[in-house]
This record gives C-alpha cells, sequence and structure tokens, in this order.
C-alpha cells in the first residue's frame, strides 16, 4: 500500500511539471497573483502553500533537537498540488485542492550485505482543502480554508530507525498530526508588494495537539530596472506560530527568480520546528533550500 502511494505522488509530480509548462497567460512573471484561475494569492514562501515544488535543502544546523536526519543531512522535497475550481460568481470562488509532500533523505550504510549509500522515504504529508475564495476589491483578498492534514513517516525510515511499538511506544499511541482545521487568511497585493495573514484552528483531532496557530509573510517584486532579469526577481518571508510549538517563530524567506505562470526558481532558508511530518513538535533545524515551484491549475 505505501509503495502504491509513492508511485501515484512521482506521477502526480510528473503530471504537474509537464502540465505546469504548457500553461500560458498575457500577466507572465507576477509570482503573488494566480496566473489562471486562483482568485486568491499564494503564500509565496509558506512552506505548506499550495505550490508543486522539486527542493533540495541541505541541512545547516549542526543538531536537530537531538535527532539527525541522516548520514548526509539533506532533504529532498517532491511536492505536488493539483487545484479545481467548483464555483465561481461574482466576486466568490469554491474550490477543492489536494496536496502531497514527500521527503526522501540519505545514509551511508556499512554490512555484510550493503555498503554504500541508500535513500528512504522519510515522511509524507497529505492535504485536502476546501476554499472558499472572496475578492474584497482589486487590491483585498478574503480566504476561508477548510482542511485534512495527515502525517506519515515512511515505512523504509521507521524499519532502519527501529521505530517499534517497544522503542516508540508514543509515535504509535498518539497521532498528533491527523486533524482538521478551519482557517481563515488575508491577503493585500499591490504592484510591488503582497502581503498576508492568517488564523487557524483545529476542529478535530485525535491526539492532546494544541490547536491555534498563526501566519503572516510579504513578498516584494516588480523592481524598478532595465534589466527584464531583475524585474523577475522577488524576495519575502513568512513566519507562522503554532501553539503546539509553544508559539516559537518558524521562518522561511528568500529570493527567487520568476518564469511564467508562477513557475519559479528560488534560494530560500528555514529555520524552526519541521514544517511537516509527526516528529515536527520534536525538532528543530534549518536548512538552505534550492527550489524549483511550478503550478497546476485544472
Amino acid at each position: 500500500m505505501k509503495s502504491t502511494k509513492i508511485q501515484l505522488s512521482f506521477l502526480l509530480i510528473i503530471f504537474c511539471f509537464y502540465h505546469s509548462l504548457g500553461q500560458s497567460n498575457s500577466n507572465a512573471f507576477e509570482p503573488f497573483l494566480s496566473q489562471k484561475k486562483r482568485s486568491f494569492p499564494f503564500l509565496v514562501f509558506s512552506p505548506t502553500n499550495n505550490s508543486s515544488a522539486f527542493k533540495v535543502s541541505p541541512i545547516t544546523a549542526k543538531t536537530a533537537g537531538g535527532f539527525q536526519f541522516n548520514s548526509y543531512k539533506v532533504l529532498v522535497n517532491l511536492k505536488a498540488n493539483v487545484f479545481k475550481k467548483l464555483y465561481a460568481k461574482n466576486n466568490y470562488q469554491l474550490a477543492v485542492s489536494g496536496h502531497i509532500d514527500n521527503q526522501f533523505v540519505f545514509r551511508e550504510e556499512s554490512s555484510s550485505r550493503f555498503n554504500g549509500i541508500t535513500h528512504s522515504l522519510f515522511n509524507t504529508d497529505y492535504f485536502i482543502y476546501l476554499h472558499n475564495d472572496f475578492v474584497l476589491n482589486k487590491n483585498n483578498f478574503l480566504r476561508i480554508n477548510l482542511y485534512h492534514r495527515s502525517s506519515h513517516l515512511g515505512d523504509d525510515f521507521l524499519l532502519k530507525n527501529a521505530y517499534t511499538t517497544i522503542t516508540h511506544p508514543d509515535y504509535w499511541a498518539n497521532d498528533p498530526s491527523n486533524y482538521e482545521t478551519i482557517e481563515v487568511l488575508y491577503a493585500y497585493n499591490k504592484e510591488k508588494m503582497g502581503l498576508y495573514g492568517g488564523i487557524s484552528y483545529i476542529v478535530r483531532t485525535d491526539s492532546d495537539r494544541k490547536k491555534l496557530a498563526f501566519q503572516t509573510g510579504a513578498v516584494f517584486k516588480n523592481f524598478e530596472s532595465e534589466s527584464k532579469f531583475w524585474r523577475r526577481i522577488f524576495i519575502g518571508y513568512d513566519f507562522r506560530f503554532l501553539e503546539n510549538n509553544n508559539f516559537n517563530a518558524d521562518f522561511n524567506g528568500g529570493i527567487g527568480y520568476a518564469f511564467k505562470n508562477n513557475n519559479s526558481l528560488r534560494l530560500e532558508y528555514y529555520n524552526g520546528h519541521l514544517p511537516y511530518s509527526r516528529l515536527e513538535r520534536d525538532v528543530k533545524t534549518s536548512w538552505l533550500s534550492v527550489a524549483f515551484y511550478y503550478n497546476l491549475e485544472l
């Protein structure tokens, strides 16, 4: 079952990538506003933004809360997001989206059976969203999300790190990363700047996970320059404050280059609790990422 999920994830990611290259729009190089059917802007530097991406992230933290990911301290992310508009009238839009975020790690092993580097599926997060989007006017946007999240450590990672009911009883008895949330987001856009902020509250969970979260961020874009290259550059940041992490700040920021249809190449820096995985509360870390983001809207 797990291998089937992995294969489906890869197929979805490949489909997203090729479909995104074929999309076109006259407003070609805007990183914040959607180029096709989405009426609410992208949370550009949010680690859980509804975007597809391929990311390579060398871990810069010397330790990760006592937990080491792997021998080579590199994470590889394959994210796929599919967005579908269901209904639109006047300034209102109803849409659904599905999001899969796979993280892979690498490990050097030496044994009688194998000597070399292996890769493991570290974790997979699944999100299902119901989006209620309102365009308040040209510059102001409101979104009310209801979404489900579930998070699963990979089977090969569990086996290689001896996650059993004896060694890690809490992992099998308590699942803090399976829940439903209602989220309210506001976004403001001008030609050279986009801002957003929001609050979310978990409405269902089978664990003792704390329920409140805040998020805010910004993107600065369309810099005045005679160079086409510099006009496509954007910078930005995102902060998240989760009650489950004692409201410690999780920061992601960086610089990017915009292609068509919200596709972009980015250099990012993250510092905080893991933005995914059942281990998020226990692991604090940091990394640099080189990432290609691509957009799919059906």
